[in-house]
């Protein structure tokens, strides 16, 4: 035989399974509903649209080029550099 002591089984018939004021668990897997991810496309729609309406050229002076370029080309130039960094 074995020198461990014995060590009583739980009951589990009167609320010896879920501590009270706790939900009991749902089966299968819940999976959260992704708000970054909703955010995020919400934020890329609004600056896509914003890019699309301002098409016209514009003049872009930086240190000592100076040259003109789409305006939705800086825009969108921006918003990567702003991912990417």
């Amino acid at each position: 035989m074995s020198d461990l002591p014995d060590i009583p089984i739980p009951d589990r018939t009167e609320g010896g399974g879920i501590p009270s004021g706790m939900p009991a668990p749902k089966p299968g897997r819940q999976i959260a509903f992704p708000w970054r991810l909703v955010s995020a496309l919400a934020v890329f729609g609004i600056i896509v649209i914003f890019a699309l309406q301002n098409t016209q050229s514009v003049d872009v002076n930086f240190l000592f080029w100076d040259f003109s370029i789409k305006l939705i080309v800086v825009i969108t130039a921006t918003m990567v550099l702003s991912v990417v960094f």
